[in-house]
């Protein structure tokens, strides 16, 4: 498993390093001033619901639906893809994990966290990985369903979960679309679903005790 996170980290370096050169443009269209990205810590502007883009023209086309390609899109839904970015809540990197989402994959060197691309990429494969554990059953059971007209698939699920946690995901499921959670910035996990469908995840195995290291 490690040698294996390893691997994806390191293509997934050199692919978002890759994608920043040849999309510039785009990465400009996500810009937002939630981020500070000068002084760690910087208190910085909430954007409202309307000012968040989440279009899927906005991909990178090489990385398509692979499980590069979903951890560039959901970077840039996060963040403009900005390792250093750090939210008026506190939420830290590119993909904005919170405190206690770091210590659950293994991190509390929240500094050297910032720091680390490597370091980032590999705790999102380590959450995604406790989270496909913690969802193992549902994904099973509702994968290509359809619930108030969204389409469940393993990735949209597992993006929800980054939004809303995993916990919120189960309630949604388990009321039949009745129960909605929403972020502080008002985003609905559903527009996760929608937005992160249907993307190859297949080679992150659940794992619960998966972990962050270098």
């Amino acid at each position: 498993m490690t040698k294996r996170f390893m691997k994806l980290s390191a293509l997934l370096v050199v692919a978002v390093f890759i994608a920043t050169a040849f999309s510039s443009k785009k990465q400009e269209d996500y810009s937002s001033s939630i981020f500070a990205t000068d002084i760690v810590g910087d208190l910085a502007y909430v954007p409202y619901d309307y000012e968040v883009k989440m279009s899927s023209q906005d991909c990178i086309p090489f990385l398509g639906k692979s499980f590069l390609g979903f951890c560039h899109d959901l970077g840039l839904s996060e963040s403009s893809g900005n390792y250093r970015a750090v939210n008026r809540f506190g939420y830290l990197g590119k993909y904005q994990f919170g405190r206690s989402t770091l210590q659950w994959v293994g991190i509390r060197n929240t500094s050297r966290f910032l720091n680390s691309p490597l370091l980032q990429e590999r705790a999102f494969e380590a959450l995604i990985s406790k989270n496909k554990w913690v969802l193992r059953d549902y994904i099973d059971k509702f994968d290509g369903q359809s619930i108030n007209g969204v389409k469940i698939s393993e990735s949209g699920l597992l993006a929800a979960a980054h939004l809303g946690g995993a916990g919120n995901v189960k309630k949604f499921l388990d009321s039949n679309g009745a129960i909605v959670f929403k972020d502080g910035n008002n985003v609905p996990i559903t527009r996760y679903m929608k937005r992160f469908v249907d993307y190859d995840i297949s080679q992150i195995l659940p794992d619960n005790n998966a972990r962050a290291t270098l």
